[in-house]
């Protein structure tokens, strides 16, 4: 897992990175410059705006709340001809402002269970739009890009055929980011009281917690790709998503 390669240089995001390159169990590859998934995105600079522009960015989907969104505003890429999707994974006043906040003696992964059914109609909507030709190039967010950002990212790899070691190894890019994040939280006076108060494991990133997601996963809904289509995505998008993400078979 090479991460610096597929994370993009930007000074204003540092969890934006490429989910193209992991083999999947038919033998092929996901696609470079296809899909990406990334932290928030406010905090643009010019410069990188101008390196988003090279990759054909088309689409942008925001999975934080409203209270989020209108607190940082959009961004920068708000004026670029970008297609720009809010689709929130929690109802607001949830409670989801840096980190999924997993209540005492709850394992993060269960946190990560809880979003599949408070954030069903959101993620769905999600894999719908991966399954449109024209939503590519494609970003999906939230704050850290850790925890809605990192179940949304699970749900598409493993329904591409991504196997778990590489779905884990990819939630675990953020555990080198984070430092950088949590200043940027730090930094922000409507977030620096919260931050005294947050236990620090709140923020951790392991690999363990990604492994016990998708064993749950398989183990109470039969894996992604049934998850899926009992949320209401459609076998035949499934279908299409995976197409556009994979390579073909040589």
């Amino acid at each position: 897992m090479r991460a610096r390669e597929r994370l993009l240089p930007l000074a204003g995001a540092f969890n934006f990175r490429d989910l193209g390159g992991y083999p999947t169990a038919d033998g092929r590859i996901t696609r470079w410059g296809r899909l990406f998934r990334s932290d928030t995105l406010h905090e643009l600079t010019p410069a990188d705006v101008e390196s988003l522009r090279s990759t054909g960015l088309a689409t942008v989907v925001d999975l934080r709340t409203s209270g989020e969104l209108e607190r940082t505003g959009p961004g920068p890429l708000a004026s670029e001809p970008i297609t720009h999707h809010h689709l929130s994974v929690l109802r607001e006043g949830s409670g989801e402002a840096m980190a999924a906040p997993a209540a005492p003696g709850q394992e993060l992964s269960e946190r990560y269970l809880w979003y599949l059914d408070r954030g069903a109609g959101a993620l769905a909507e999600a894999l719908t739009l991966l399954g449109e030709a024209d939503n590519y190039p494609l970003v999906f967010h939230c704050a850290a890009g850790k925890d809605r950002t990192g179940v949304l990212s699970a749900l598409v790899l493993e329904i591409a055929g991504v196997a778990p070691g590489t779905i884990v190894a990819d939630y675990v890019i953020t555990a080198d980011r984070m430092e950088l994040i949590l200043g940027r939280y730090r930094a922000d006076p409507a977030l620096a009281d919260r931050m005294a108060t947050v236990p620090a494991y709140r923020f951790s990133v392991e690999a363990a917690t990604m492994e016990r997601f998708l064993g749950e996963l398989s183990s109470r809904f039969g894996g992604a790709r049934t998850w899926a289509t009992a949320s209401g995505v459609p076998a035949a998008t499934l279908d299409r998503m995976v197409d556009l993400l994979v390579e073909p078979m040589p």
